[in-house]
């Protein structure tokens, strides 16, 4: 299994992702992990897991994680799923657990859109309604940040010192969605998630290409290159990573229909999975 990695300056993501195959992403930091595929190594000292619903190629390794957790001697993890699979998730993990005779150490957390999990040191998730067959959940990575309060920018630092003595709150927080994660949606996360454009790295699904699996996109909850181009003006993310391709697809093929469907995309495009190299020429085509 091939593990892709890319970095953001202050943001590392890894993974690894084919449709109907396995999905699965590290983040860094807060450290955590968005969905479990079917297991991977890289994920067994990740404390933090949020499972985007229960398709197995994003569920089926969450006993293995767990299972190479006890072994390797980990704590308990926080597991955080959509609350209408709760149970089904508990029973799953249950099931491998007896099958081992072991107790795993992990605690289960069901989720609404639009709750917060506080991860500390300033980042937290949020969770947010997608557009797919199973009960679902994509999710925001958000970072707090403190800074100047905008009315008090361009006084010398004694006076704002003398500020700080009286007792006024001289800086204010802002949060920003560093990374938005989809996991498996249709073309109507678009509106019920429009912050999904917003955010500085959007991991967003793109199933199928050519007009005849447009039908078939829609029946199974997936998105099509036309459902992103459809939307193209609205992309004001710093990276539009695209994820989840067809294995009936080539990872090139998805590209060049990006590019020739946007033009003028404004994020970088990256598709998930290829080559390095491949990447660096889309950059330069981009600037260009």
């Amino acid at each position: 299994m091939t593990v892709t990695k890319l970095n953001f300056k202050n943001l590392r993501i890894e993974g690894s992702s084919r449709a109907a195959d396995r999905s699965w992403y590290r983040i860094q930091p807060p450290g955590l992990a968005f969905d479990l595929g079917r297991g991977a190594q890289r994920l067994i000292g990740t404390d933090e897991l949020f499972l985007s619903h229960g398709h197995l190629d994003h569920a089926l390794g969450l006993p293995y994680v767990l299972s190479q957790r006890n072994l390797h001697g980990f704590g308990p993890c926080r597991l955080y799923c959509p609350r209408p699979i709760r149970r089904a998730v508990e029973n799953f993990v249950e099931a491998a657990a007896a099958l081992e005779e072991v107790e795993y150490r992990y605690q289960l957390r069901g989720l609404e859109a639009g709750e917060r999990v506080e991860l500390g040191h300033g980042w937290s998730v949020e969770p947010f309604a997608v557009d797919h067959v199973l009960p679902s959940l994509g999710y925001h990575l958000i970072q707090a940040r403190r800074s100047l309060a905008p009315a008090l920018r361009g006084l010398d630092g004694a006076e704002l010192a003398r500020r700080r003595r009286a007792g006024e709150r001289i800086d204010h927080t802002e949060e920003h969605i560093e990374v938005s994660y989809c996991g498996d949606t249709a073309a109507g996360v678009f509106d019920l998630e429009p912050r999904l454009f917003e955010a500085r790295v959007l991991l967003l699904e793109c199933t199928f290409l050519g007009s005849e699996l447009e039908t078939k996109a829609r029946q199974f909850g997936h998105l099509h290159v036309a459902d992103l181009a459809a939307q193209a003006d609205r992309f004001a993310n710093e990276a539009l990573v695209l994820t989840h391709l067809s294995r009936r697809h080539r990872l090139e093929e998805l590209r060049q229909e990006v590019e020739r469907r946007m033009p003028n995309l404004s994020p970088e495009l990256i598709v998930f999975g290829e080559h390095p190299n491949r990447r660096q020429q889309g950059k330069r085509a981009q600037r260009g």
